[in-house]
């Protein structure tokens, strides 16, 4: 499975969860599910990832020299994300389950 692929199962698979979460233990899902605050450049990266890895790599490209980012930067900022919301779903997991 392609990482574009897994980027948008993980989305939608948090976005499912976070109800769930909320509603059946909200003190501890809650807390490891708290909503990160993306920064500018991090909320661009997520959204030119969205729309495919080209796009990604052009967007890089295009914009090195604004945000000093590179590729393996912007890999790394998804990468983070994806971790912060496997957390969060398995938080969420464990919650219901006990």
């Amino acid at each position: 499975m392609n990482s574009l692929r897994l980027l948008v199962l993980t989305a939608v698979c948090a976005v499912i969860a976070t109800p769930i979460a909320s509603v059946a233990a909200p003190t501890e899902a809650a807390a490891a599910c708290m909503a990160a605050r993306l920064s500018l450049v991090e909320r661009r990266v997520s959204e030119e990832a969205a729309r495919g890895l080209p796009t990604l790599i052009s967007f890089v490209n295009r914009t090195q020299s604004i945000y000093q980012l590179r590729l393996n930067d912007a890999v790394d900022l998804l990468d983070a994300e994806r971790e912060r919301r496997n957390q969060c779903m398995t938080a969420s997991a464990a919650a219901v389950s006990d």
